[in-house]
């Protein structure tokens, strides 16, 4: 399961349907302050990974994951964003950085990536990395040591 938070319906569906055609349930949210509920929800169950926007009306997606973390610690974002860098001070929450646009394929790769980690029960094996299609792929491989 992966869940997915974005303000703009079309792209947090599409982001959803490629999940889900990938072979993966996906859930999808459309503000932070509707993931947080759903977090404080007995039909909470921690996902692979969160995949969210932080441009996002009210609360910012950078605020979103640091209230999630202190609920449930251990989950892994994905911050799916235009901007060039993770901003100063939300360093220790994302572990990936996919820079809009991107490729289905890169989020394929992203997603895989996700789910050998998750697979290997290696919660904390990834770095800190960034995604785009003006890149070479830089995920870190996983270890399932």
């Amino acid at each position: 399961m992966f869940h997915v938070i974005d303000d703009t319906e079309f792209f947090c569906e599409l982001v959803k349907m490629i999940v889900e055609d990938h072979g993966y349930r996906a859930k999808s949210f459309e503000c932070s302050e509707a993931y947080i509920e759903f977090v404080n929800s007995a039909a909470f169950a921690s996902p692979i990974a969160v995949f969210t926007d932080v441009n996002m009306p009210g609360m910012n997606g950078y605020e979103m994951m640091s209230v999630v973390s202190r609920l449930k610690s251990g989950l892994k974002f994905v911050v799916m964003t235009t901007e060039a860098n993770i901003r100063t001070g939300y360093m220790d929450n994302p572990c990936i950085h996919l820079s809009k646009p991107f490729t289905a394929g890169n989020l394929v790769k992203v997603i895989e990536s996700l789910i050998q980690s998750h697979n290997c029960s290696s919660a904390n094996d990834y770095e800190r990395n960034s995604v785009d299609d003006l890149t070479t792929f830089l995920m870190a491989k996983p270890s399932c040591s």
